[in-house]
């Protein structure tokens, strides 16, 4: 009797703590989700052709920047990038740019903030532009061959499909549609992240986690950017259950390491990138993308 009023009281305050936790980020999560839609109205071809046609410099940094703003997920980028590699743009800057759109987009910079914190968001974004950055510049002195593929299938996954953008009636109704498609599959997500969250905050003891992950270590920042490999879930979940290991002792530079190496690692974005650059290439990204990783969490301690 007294095991099932434990688990009757125990499941009762988890799922107050996830709906709890659900409220507070649900006005981020839906203004992020709306300001990417909104984004996605605005012809990002032409205006990532105008900038990555400067020079080596200007164009890596206005990529990376074009990048971070931009909303499309990574299979919506890659047909894009395909798209201005044929064009003759040098493949250097749209690396840059394709690696700043699989790190950072605007709805992942308000949930941050919301979930964790301004100085995360701001933190987060910056390390995505500097790995951008080093990567597109990188990118000059590697020749085209070892990255680039020899046979480019140029695909659609629809992941941005507006027409008929003539039609004002059909462009808000295509614009609340994909912002109820997101919602609904983010969230799904994101309710994961939560629940993780919680359990973590209420059953994982915080010196576990403080010794696990203590601040200043150079092991636990590097263990902070593998973990991020098979536990980072889509969008924005990853972020209810950093900030329950931040809340438990988790050092901010080990949550950024998280943060940078989760999102790039996922099997989505490999798969999605493996259609253009060879698997020598994607090898030495993933591994330049955790030593960088472990290098600004240091720093961001």
């Amino acid at each position: 009797m007294q095991t099932l009023q434990w688990i009757l009281t125990e499941s009762s305050l988890l799922l107050y703590k996830c709906w709890k936790t659900l409220l507070s980020l649900l006005p981020y999560l839906v203004g992020g989700v709306m300001v990417g839609e909104l984004l996605k109205f605005t012809s990002w071809t032409k205006i990532i052709y105008r900038w990555v046609s400067k020079s080596p410099v200007v164009s890596v940094i206005s990529a990376s920047i074009i990048g971070i703003v931009s909303p499309l997920c990574t299979y919506g980028t890659i047909p894009v990038v395909i798209e201005l590699y044929k064009s003759k743009v040098h493949i250097a800057p749209l690396i840059a740019f394709l690696a700043a759109s699989s790190l950072m987009n605007p709805q992942l910079f308000i949930m941050t903030a919301g979930g964790i914190g301004m100085e995360m968001a701001i933190a987060r974004t910056l390390a995505v532009f500097l790995f951008s950055f080093s990567v597109g510049m990188l990118s000059y002195l590697i020749p085209e061959k070892f990255m680039v593929r020899k046979s480019i299938n140029f695909y659609d996954d629809g992941c941005e499909r507006i027409a008929n953008r003539g039609k004002k009636l059909f462009i808000v109704k295509q614009y609340f549609n994909n912002c109820l498609m997101n919602l609904k599959h983010i969230g799904v997500y994101l309710l994961i992240g939560i629940f993780l969250g919680v359990v973590v905050e209420m059953y994982i003891p915080k010196n576990l986690i403080y010794t696990a992950f203590r601040a200043g270590r150079v092991q636990s920042i590097l263990a902070g950017a593998i973990l991020g490999i098979p536990l980072s879930p889509c969008g924005g979940a990853a972020i209810p259950l950093v900030s329950a290991m931040v809340i438990n002792g988790m050092g901010k530079g080990t949550a950024l390491a998280f943060f940078i190496v989760g999102p790039a690692t996922r099997p989505t974005p490999l798969i999605a990138m493996a259609t253009l650059f060879t698997p020598l290439f994607l090898v030495a990204y993933c591994l330049f993308l955790i030593v960088s990783a472990v290098f600004m969490g240091l720093v961001y301690l």
